[in-house]
């Protein structure tokens, strides 16, 4: 991968957070991602209102939601008592028997930001933390993108798990198939060696038979 590659998102080509950029495997590859593509390409794996993340496992139906529209999930109770201007669009658009998470209701929502100014995201705009950047001396993350950052860092290390743990499955079944074809090759070897000594005793007897049968050292034939 080159450099200038590896200085922007693998989805969305942002640049200008790449020192908060997430290795994660994604899609059979492994990429480089910013939170926000994180979040937004791992739904399911964590409550988008919430933020946070299923390990190991989501809530049970009883407590949980699913977006209409992507396989998000979210805590019933978030669903109900979050009072965000996010959540309040997303609760617009819901029905009985649906619900529809911040991201698919608004085509524009992103859950993490870092502005030289305090950004809003999910209605959260309290204690804002100093991030550093090579470009930008100082900049603003309020406490909702700093969840979000958290919840990308923390699914990218699942990913990057999973992905090792496969890898690893994937070298042991391959030293076993290297083991099991050096067996099979040895196997074949000697199957060709024993033939080949057959075939030279066969050659031995019939050259015998044609000579009249084996001699002794001073050349005479031996008999019965």
């Amino acid at each position: 991968m080159k450099r200038d590659q590896q200085s922007e998102c693998g989805v969305c080509g942002n640049s200008s957070e790449r020192l908060l950029l997430h290795n994660v495997r994604h899609r059979g590859t492994y990429r480089r991602l910013c939170s926000n593509c994180v979040l937004k390409t791992h739904q399911g794996l964590f409550c988008p209102i919430c933020l946070q993340v299923y390990d190991p496992s989501p809530p049970p139906p009883n407590a949980r939601r699913i977006c209409a529209k992507c396989p998000s999930i979210i805590h019933s109770s978030c669903s109900s008592s979050s009072s965000s201007s996010a959540i309040a669009a997303a609760a617009a658009a819901t029905s009985s028997s649906s619900f529809i998470c911040p991201p698919c209701s608004n085509p524009n929502f992103t859950f993490f930001n870092v502005n030289n100014k305090k950004p809003k995201v999910n209605g959260d705009t309290t204690a804002p933390a100093r991030v550093s950047n090579n470009d930008v001396n100082e900049r603003l993350v309020d406490v909702g993108s700093a969840k979000a950052l958290v919840a990308a860092a923390k699914i990218a290390a699942l990913s990057m798990s999973k992905a090792a743990a496969v890898a690893r499955v994937e070298a042991e079944r391959r030293v076993k198939e290297a083991a099991l074809a050096k067996k099979r090759a040895r196997e074949a070897l000697e199957r060709l060696l024993n033939l080949a000594a057959e075939e030279k005793k066969g050659k031995l007897a019939r050259v015998d038979g044609n000579n009249g049968g084996p001699k002794n050292s001073n050349g005479f034939t031996l008999g019965n």
